[in-house]
């Protein structure tokens, strides 16, 4: 039998933290060392949030697949045209 006293029972906000925080760790936008660490952390210890984020980077995944590289001309020259009246 093993013992789980020496591991910390996660909180619904200890969630809401790591979710608060989620978006930019899988993005690679959370240069907090700390904040990083702390979701690092909850995502190693909590199944739940774990799995939102491993159900996130395959939706990203697949949209970044699924994506088209370069915008329509006819986009382009409406976007131009657009910002050239600014």
């Amino acid at each position: 039998m093993s013992d789980k006293s020496n591991i910390p029972e996660i909180t619904d906000s200890d969630c809401l933290a790591a979710m608060d925080h989620l978006y930019a760790y899988l993005n690679g936008e959370l240069k907090d060392k700390e904040k990083h660490a702390l979701v690092e952390h909850h995502l190693g210890h909590c199944k739940s949030c774990f799995s939102r984020a491993e159900m996130e980077r395959q939706i990203n995944s697949r949209l970044k697949a699924s994506g088209v590289k370069e915008m329509p001309e006819t986009l382009q020259k409406r976007l131009r045209g657009i910002l050239d009246k600014f």
